[in-house]
């Protein structure tokens, strides 16, 4: 696997630009991701002139809709400039695989950013204002912040979404017709387990690429559609199936003793007595038996998403 291009908050990655002088080093980040991946540091406040220190700035709603101010004196307003570098980032995105943000911050957190009403009263509604034009306009590219990957399932979630997001970046699938099947085919057992509904209906929308006229904006959509299905986090029930599923390519390959332990270990799983890891990995061996037999089942991103080092389907 080729090395990812990753944006990130200027601070997650130790650099001295939060609104107090200090940082919010992200170890995980900087030091298992960053073996596979290059980071691309931005602090939009700093950007627009903003010192260091500076008072920190809040999300109020007004009439004229959010607005980004000076949390002490409510007057200083900070909201076009904001939103007008955001634009100028734009652009830059498209070399981006992903991105991981500052949570709670005014500028650029994901979710949950408090937003004060007219009684300058918070609730945890908004995104950040950098953060939501870069989204608005990129609503395909995966965007994380720092809080959520200390979750299992969120940070596997969202390197499994980046590698998706980087063959399709690179390989640019949307071109031709084959290029856009085969895409669609190697996530067939990946999108199943996050959402099946998708899958079908993605399915249904490529039988018929040759009436479709502007095969880039078709690919856009398709891919819109496609990340927003890999955003779920999958239930394990899903899981289970997609194992089942997978299994099935085996009957007349293995023996009975074979087939038992197969079967075996995706029922502990199930039954939350072994992680994820332990059926994928007996599948895995499987195919690496067999899988000359099934190279459609070989190329399946399900079965390596993302480099194994990483250990990410560890948690049960």
């Amino acid at each position: 696997m080729t090395k990812l291009t990753l944006g990130v908050s200027s601070c997650l990655l130790g650099d001295e630009v939060r609104f107090n002088g200090g940082h919010k080093h992200h170890r995980w980040l900087t030091h298992t991701f960053g073996q596979y991946a290059d980071f691309v540091p931005y602090c939009p406040e700093v950007a627009i002139g903003m010192g260091i220190p500076r008072n920190p700035i809040r999300l109020i709603s007004t009439d004229t809709g959010t607005r980004a101010v000076d949390s002490m004196n409510l007057t200083d307003d900070y909201t076009e400039r904001l939103q007008h570098y955001a634009e100028s980032i734009v652009p830059q995105l498209d070399a981006l695989d992903g991105y991981v943000v500052m949570q709670g911050s005014p500028s650029c957190g994901m979710e949950r950013v408090k937003l004060y009403n007219k009684n300058m009263i918070p609730e945890k509604i908004a995104a950040g204002l950098y953060t939501g034009v870069l989204q608005r306009h990129a609503p395909a590219i995966p965007f994380e912040e720092s809080g959520r990957l200390s979750d299992p399932n969120l940070v596997e979630n969202f390197v499994q979404r980046v590698y998706v997001y980087h063959d399709w970046r690179t390989r640019q699938p949307w071109r031709t017709a084959k290029e856009l099947i085969d895409f669609h085919a190697r996530q067939k057992y990946l999108l199943m387990m996050h959402d099946y509904p998708t899958y079908k209906r993605l399915g249904q929308k490529l039988s018929n690429l040759k009436d479709i006229d502007n095969r880039g904006a078709f690919g856009q959509a398709y891919l819109v559609e496609l990340m927003a299905a890999l955003s779920n986090i999958p239930k394990r029930g899903h899981r289970v199936n997609v194992l089942q599923h997978v299994m099935g390519y085996f009957k007349n390959q293995l023996s009975e003793k074979e087939k038992a332990s197969l079967i075996h270990s995706i029922e502990q799983y199930q039954a939350s007595e072994v992680p994820f890891i332990v059926p994928v990995a007996l599948l895995k061996h499987y195919i690496f038996l067999h899988g000359d037999q099934f190279p459609y089942l070989m190329n399946q991103t399900f079965l390596n998403p993302y480099p194994e080092e990483l250990g990410l389907r560890n948690p049960i």
